[in-house]
């Protein structure tokens, strides 16, 4: 079962290069993907990911339900009730994460955003990773 989760991630990296090798500000570096359940669709340059979801981006964590990485529209959707992000300087959730190559993360429904002890809440917060 690791050998499988080794080679998946592997291919995950693969599969995700191209996105990061497209465009020079596309540059996430530290990116780790993990779920009870990987399904990948070549045909549509589409991988799900369901189930006790975590996504490392480098010193974000985000959890939640299922995700949608979709190669064509050039991001990562992730879905969970709510869907959580940390780091040492944030904590927000919403129902909806939506994260684009530029490091730009859109948090979409009863959406929640504490950074530097200020609390914002909205349906729409958009939040750029330095």
């Amino acid at each position: 079962m690791l050998k499988i989760k080794k080679t998946l991630l592997i291919f995950i990296g693969f599969f995700c290069s191209t996105i990061l090798i497209s465009k020079e500000e596309l540059n996430f570096q530290n990116i780790s993907i993990q779920s009870d359940e990987v399904t990948i669709n070549e045909k549509d340059r589409l991988l799900a990911f369901k189930n006790n979801l975590e996504i490392k981006i480098e010193n974000y964590i985000i959890v939640g339900s299922n995700a949608l990485l979709n190669q064509e529209d050039e991001k990562l959707e992730i879905h969970g009730n709510p869907t959580s992000i940390q780091s040492m300087s944030i904590n927000g959730e919403a129902e909806v994460l939506v994260i684009y190559p530029n490091k730009t993360i859109d948090l979409i429904g009863n959406a929640k955003l504490k950074k530097d002890g200020n609390l914002i809440t909205s349906d729409l917060i958009t939040y750029q990773i330095n």
